[in-house]
Parts: structure tokens; C-alpha cells; sequence
């Protein structure tokens, strides 16, 4: 760990410890749940489609359609290295997810000329997926909150799950380095995903939103608290279908080493939230606090992205 320790000068951090945090859902509930989503979505058909993108750029570029949980279908960009007189060799990937607005990626394609496969999924009704399928509703965190199966983040945890069905299918990609990397919403959704899949086995997650639901819904500024106080939501009922999709509840089943950022202002995703989910993961990770930070990308936190996705995925 010592390339982190020489970032201290940009960020506090903080080293594991483990707290216990009371749980609202049963353990058993919550597994239930997710075996019986994830061999769901085993049943569903991939129906892959791929599409070689003719853009001028220094690497290869594909539009991907899938086939997702509930037969709905997900769009994903793939970006590949050329590997020039190099000989052949199954790439790592990274797996990335956007942000609440849908188009806005936490790691960029061009990112891919470091050595590695990047995969940006576009869950139901984000971005390029939107175009294939939306939902009936203004919003997603509470869209359909009356049970968690059919619940907005259901799909989207799953799709991203696609995603990395899409990749081990790729004779091209090292199904045994695939991480995951997100900023925001997409940093609560890697930290899910990376609970519920061990195929991963490395997450970054900046600035993450959907940490600790329960105790975002009641804190002022909050995006959480504003989306379900606005649709008139935010009661006991809609949090424990919320519960199934927090990563608070499904962090102890985390195993890949974990990255985590928190700024210290910012309200949108606050810190105490993060730091919840952070103290339940029990395998390897670090948590960079930067006081001064509000809820907005880091130059100094996504450098340390990269020696944290090289040393977890280029063994």
C-alpha cells in the first residue's frame, strides 16, 4: 500500500476497521432475492450484437446490444488496444457504470491504452440504453419501490452483471483480471456488483451514491432524501425494497479489494454514508477522505485508481 500512503498530502486515510452496523433485512432474505434475480438472468439468452465503430481513433471501438434480465435490452461501448507486433494476449478489463444522469462514464474509453479492455454499460434507461428501453416513470431510484422484484436497481445491478457475461464470453479478455470502476451512482453500483459477482476481482468507487440508504433518505441535501421525499416515497415500505439494492447490505459479501473516495462537503452523496458501507467490507480495502472535496471527480483519487486496478488485475 505504499503508493497510497503517498497521497497523503491530497486526502486523509483512513485504515480498516470493522464496525457493526444494524441490518434492517435478514441475510437470508437478501440472498434469496439476488440467487433467484442472478439464475433469472442465467436463463435469459445473451443475444450479443456487436458493432465495429469506424471512428479515427488509436484503438477499437464497438457498440454492444445485450439481452438483460427481463428480456430488456442494454447497450454497452467496448473499447480494445491494438495489439500491434505484441503477441496475442487475453486482456484484463474494467467494467464501468455512469453516473445518476445516465451518459457520464467513470473511466473513459480512451483510458483502454493503458492495457486494458474497457467495458462502459449503460443500465435500462441510461444513456445509449435509453434508446431501447425506458421506464414509465421521472425517476429511477423510485421506480416500482412496492417489492424489490421489478425495482429499478434490480435491473440495473443486473445488467451491469451482463456486462461482465459479455466480456468472459470474449476469448480476448483474461476472465480471471476484470474489475470494476464507477464515480457517483456508478461507484454504488460497482460496489453491488462487485458483492453480488466474484468474477470481479478489483473495485473503484468515487464519491459513491446508493451507500447506507436508510440513513440518506433522513439526511438534508441528500440525493437519496430528495428523490423520495419529492415522489413521496420516503416511508418504511419503499426503504426495505431499497434495502435489497443497498451496498450496506451487501458489502460483507465482498471479497475483491476495494478502493472508496469520500469528500468531506459534499451533500449529494455525503460521507458518513460511505464511510457505513466502507466499515462492513471485511476483505482488503482503503478509503481516501478529502475534507474539502464537495461531490465532484478527484485528479488526485483517480490517479490512484490506476497503480490500485494494476496491482489487483496484473498479476
Amino acid at each position: 500500500m505504499t503508493f497510497i500512503r503517498s497521497f497523503l498530502s491530497a486526502a486523509t486515510f483512513i485504515t480498516a476497521v470493522w464496525f457493526t452496523v444494524a441490518t434492517s433485512l435478514p441475510a437470508q432474505e437478501l440472498h434469496a432475492f439476488w440467487r433467484q434475480t442472478l439464475a433469472a438472468l442465467a436463463h435469459e439468452p445473451m443475444e450479443a450484437k456487436v458493432e465495429l465503430l469506424s471512428e479515427p481513433l488509436p484503438y477499437r471501438k464497438y457498440r454492444i446490444t445485450l439481452r438483460s434480465l427481463g428480456g430488456v435490452p442494454i447497450r454497452a461501448l467496448l473499447a480494445l488496444p491494438v495489439q500491434g507486433e505484441s503477441p496475442p494476449r487475453p486482456w484484463p478489463a474494467i467494467v464501468t457504470a455512469p453516473g445518476y444522469g445516465g451518459t457520464q462514464q467513470g473511466v473513459m474509453l480512451g483510458e483502454c491504452m493503458r492495457g486494458y479492455a474497457i467495458l462502459q454499460v449503460y443500465p435500462r434507461s441510461q444513456g445509449e440504453s435509453a434508446e431501447l428501453w425506458k421506464i414509465d416513470g421521472p425517476d429511477k431510484l423510485t421506480w416500482h419501490l412496492a417489492q424489490p422484484e421489478g425495482a429499478y436497481y434490480q435491473g440495473a445491478y443486473a445488467d451491469v452483471i451482463r456486462g461482465i457475461d459479455y466480456l468472459v464470453s470474449r476469448p480476448d479478455i483474461d476472465v480471471a483480471r476484470i474489475g470494476l470502476a464507477g464515480t457517483s451512482q456508478g461507484g454504488g453500483i460497482v460496489l453491488a456488483v462487485a458483492a453480488l459477482d466474484l468474477r470481479v476481482k478489483a473495485v473503484v468507487a468515487h464519491v459513491p451514491l446508493l451507500c447506507d440508504l436508510r440513513q440518506s433518505a433522513r439526511t438534508s441535501g441528500a440525493l437519496v432524501k430528495t428523490l423520495l421525499d419529492t415522489a413521496g416515497c420516503n416511508n418504511e415500505a419503499n426503504l426495505r425494497t431499497l434495502d435489497h439494492f443497498d451496498p450496506l447490505q451487501l458489502a460483507p459479501d465482498l471479497r475483491a479489494p476495494a478502493l472508496i473516495s469520500a469528500g468531506g462537503r459534499d451533500e449529494t452523496c455525503p460521507s458518513t454514508t460511505i464511510r457505513a458501507v466502507f466499515d462492513r467490507i471485511p476483505g482488503t480495502k482503503a478509503l481516501m477522505f478529502y475534507p474539502e472535496l464537495p461531490h465532484t471527480s478527484c485528479a488526485a483519487f483517480y490517479e490512484m485508481t490506476w497503480p490500485w486496478l494494476d496491482l489487483n488485475l496484473r498479476h
